[in-house]
C-alpha cells in the first residue's frame, strides 16, 4: 500500500523502543487500535508502518540501512516518546527520528504544514506515554527545533506514572482525566488534519472537467451568427489603452518593490534561523580548532571547547614546545601552561592573578564571533539596530546589509560599547558574506576591521563560515586569515 501523496511511500510511520513493548504490548495495542480509527475517519485506505521488532540500542557504529530510508520517506512520523525513548544513542532516536527530521526538513512539503483552519502543525506527532523530566523534554524540543506537543497517553494517580490502558481498572482515579477512546479519536483527527494540510499544499493542482455542452452551444452561435459580438473584432484603440495601463501598472510595481527597503528584523530573524535552525548554540557542547594566519607570518593554533548548558569554556593556544590555556569551569577562572615535549604542568596562575574580565569576554563574544552566536550576540548586544536592510553588492554577491550602531546613552558591555557592525547577508539564503566592526577592543587592542567569509561547515546542525579573512581598515591591508575545522 503506497501513500495518498505521489512521491511517498507510507502516510505514517511509527517509531518506538522495544522496551516500551514487551511488557504488555502497549504499542502494538495501540497502532492496532489507531488503525481502527482511521478507518472510520478517512474515505480512503491510509498506510501505516510499524515494524513489529524493530532493532534496539544500537550505537552511531551502525548506518540506518536504505529499505529503512525508503520508509522513512513518510507524510507523518509518529514517535511513541516514553523515557526510553529519549536516549541518542538508541536506533529508533538516531536512524528513525533524527532522520525523519532531516528528510522531512529538505523535501517539498517541509515539517511544517499550514491546516485548514489556518494554524500550523508538524509533520512529527509525538505520542507520549510517560511524564518526561526536563532532560528529555529539551532533548526532544532540540531536535524538533520548537516545543514538545503531542497527545499523551499517560495514567497519573498518587505516585503511579505509566501508559493509559484500554481498558483501565480504575479510569475515575486518573489525574489526568483522559480516556483512551477519545485520546484515539484525538490522533485520527490530527492525522486527518495534517494530510489535509499536506494536500492543500500539494504541487499537484486539481483536474476540473468543463461540462461539454456549453461548449457545443458556443460555438454553434458563433456559426449561426446570431451572437455576433462574440466574432467582432476587438477595438485596436481599447487594445493599445489597456497594454499601455498594464505597462505602466508593472514599472509601477517595480520600482516601488526596489524603493521599500526590507526590515532588519525580518532579515536577522532569517539569518539566525538559516544558520541556527534547531536553536543549538545556546546548549552547544563540541570542540572547534581555529587556526590562524597573520599578515606577519605569524601563526596560531586553538582548541576551543564549548559546553553552554554547564557554562563551561576552555581556550587552548599551542606553541612548539608549550601550550596556554585558559578557561572557566566549575565557577572558577583558571590559566595554566604545559610543556608539550613531557606533557607537564609547568605553571598554575592563581585566580587573582588571571584577568578574568578578559577570560569573559573571550568566553561569551569572541566565540560567538567564530561560531554560530554571532547573529544572537548582536540582536541581543543593546546596539541600534537600523530598522531597514539596504540591498548592496558585496564581493560579487547580492546581500543584505544590516547596521547595528552605538550610542553614548546605551549602557552596553565593554565589548559592544562604542563599537559599530555592518553584516552583509545573502540575498538567497541569509549566509553570511562579510561585516565591519568599528572599535572593536580585543585583548588590550581598538581595531578597524573589514570582513570577508566563504565556505561553510556545519557542527551539531550549527552552520558556520568555515574561511574569514579580515583586512585593517585604516590601511586596507590584511590582517589575518582564520579558518575553522574540527578537531583531528
Amino acid at each position: 500500500m503506497s501513500s495518498l501523496i505521489e512521491g511517498y511511500n507510507y502516510d505514517i510511520f511509527i517509531s518506538y523502543r522495544q522496551k516500551d513493548n514487551k511488557y504488555d504490548g502497549w504499542v502494538t495495542e495501540f497502532v492496532d487500535n489507531l488503525k481502527k480509527e482511521l478507518e472510520a475517519t478517512f474515505k480512503e485506505d491510509i498506510s501505516v508502518y510499524f515494524d513489529i521488532n524493530p532493532h534496539d540500542g544500537l550505537l552511531e557504529s551502525h548506518e540506518v540501512s536504505d529499505s529503512l530510508s525508503d520508509k522513512l520517506k513518510c507524510l507523518i512520523f509518529i514517535p511513541v516518546i516514553s523515557r526510553t525513548y529519549c536516549d541518542p544513542n538508541s536506533f529508533a532516536w538516531q536512524n528513525e527520528f533524527t532522520k525523519f527530521v532531516e528528510l522531512a526538513s529538505d523535501d517539498r512539503f517541509g515539517m511544517k504544514i499550514k491546516l485548514p483552519g489556518g494554524n500550523v502543525a508538524s509533520r512529527v506527532l509525538p505520542i507520549r506515554i510517560y511524564d518526561l523530566n526536563k532532560e528529555d523534554i529539551g532533548l526532544c524540543e532540540s531536535l524538533l527545533g520548537g516545543t514538545l506537543r503531542g497527545i499523551e497517553f499517560i495514567y497519573k494517580s498518587a505516585g503511579v506514572n505509566r501508559p493509559l490502558r484500554a481498558n483501565e481498572d480504575h479510569a475515575h482515579e486518573n489525574l489526568n482525566k483522559t480516556y483512551y477512546r477519545d485520546q484515539i479519536n484525538k490522533v485520527a483527527y490530527s492525522i486527518q488534519d495534517i494530510i489535509s494540510g499536506i494536500k492543500d499544499a500539494s504541487e499537484y493542482p486539481l483536474v476540473t472537467r468543463t461540462p461539454e455542452e456549453p461548449i457545443v452551444e458556443i460555438k454553434e452561435r458563433i456559426n449561426t451568427g446570431r451572437n455576433k459580438s462574440i466574432s467582432k473584432p476587438f477595438p485596436r484603440k481599447k487594445i493599445l489603452i489597456g497594454l499601455s495601463l498594464l505597462l505602466l501598472l508593472v514599472l509601477f510595481s517595480v520600482f516601488w518593490l526596489m524603493l521599500k527597503r526590507p526590515d532588519s528584523s525580518d532579515i536577522i530573524q532569517k539569518a539566525i534561523s538559516n544558520a541556527d535552525p534547531f536553536n543549538r548554540w545556546p546548549v552547544f557542547e563540541g570542540k572547534i580548532r581555529l587556526r590562524c594566519v597573520f599578515a606577519s607570518g605569524a601563526e596560531s593554533d586553538e582548541l576551543i571547547e564549548i559546553n553552554r548548558s554547564i557554562d563551561s569554556y576552555k581556550r587552548s593556544l599551542f606553541s612548539k614546545n608549550l601550550t596556554d590555556i585558559i578557561g572557566f569551569e566549575d565557577g572558577k577562572y583558571f590559566h595554566e601552561i604545559w610543556n608539550n615535549e613531557n606533557n607537564t604542568l609547568l605553571r598554575s596562575f592563581n585566580e587573582d592573578s588571571i584577568d578574568c574580565e578578559e577570560i569573559d569576554l573571550w568566553k561569551q563574544h569572541q566565540t560567538a564571533l567564530h561560531f554560530g552566536g554571532l547573529l544572537l550576540e548582536l540582536e541581543n548586544s543593546g546596539l541600534k539596530m537600523n530598522k531597514n536592510a539596504r540591498r548592496v553588492k558585496f564581493q560579487g554577491n547580492r546581500c543584505y546589509s544590516v547596521e547595528f550602531k552605538s550610542d553614548s546613552a546605551l549602557n552596553l558591555n565593554n565589548y559592544f560599547r562604542n563599537t559599530n557592525w555592518t553584516l552583509f547577508l545573502d540575498r538567497k539564503d541569509y549566509s553570511i558574506k562579510g561585516g565591519r566592526m568599528e572599535n572593536m577592543k580585543l585583548a588590550g587592542h581598538t581595531f578597524n576591521v573589514f570582513s570577508v567569509s566563504s565556505g561553510k561547515l556545519i557542527f551539531d546542525r550549527l552552520t558556520i563560515p568555515m574561511c574569514k579573512v579580515n583586512f585593517l581598515t585604516l590601511h586596507n591591508s590584511l590582517f589575518d586569515i582564520e579558518i575553522i575545522t574540527s578537531p583531528e
